[in-house]
């Protein structure tokens, strides 16, 4: 999982590598890239119909660690309709009832 590379790599290591760094975010922007396209050409409000799914469950997720890890990479006016998409999984009784914030490592 790249989100949790970058993360290991920038508390782990005393220098961390510029290139993995940029190799990392250019990954996570090229994927947040073509979930938008594809989100946003669907009319359904969930990725495959109406009822939620494992890949609505699965982008909801994915989407929550990245605005915790890496919320500079995560432009929710750019990214609006997977910003909606998680919004509307986010107001579900089960994602609001099991929720664990983010706590990475120190690098201590």
């Amino acid at each position: 999982m790249v989100g949790r590379d970058l993360i290991y790599e920038r508390v782990l290591r005393k220098e961390p590598s510029k290139i993995w760094v940029e190799r990392c975010q250019a990954q996570i922007g090229s994927v947040l890239e073509v979930l938008e396209k594809e989100r946003a050409a669907i009319r359904t409000p969930y990725w495959f119909g109406t009822r939620i799914g494992h890949a609505d469950i699965a982008a909801a997720c994915a989407l929550r660690f990245t605005g915790e890890a890496h919320l500079p990479l995560l432009d929710r006016t750019r990214y609006s309709a997977l910003a909606a998409h998680a919004a509307r999984c986010e107001a579900l009784a089960p994602f609001q009832e099991i929720v664990q914030p983010l706590a990475p490592p120190s690098g201590d």
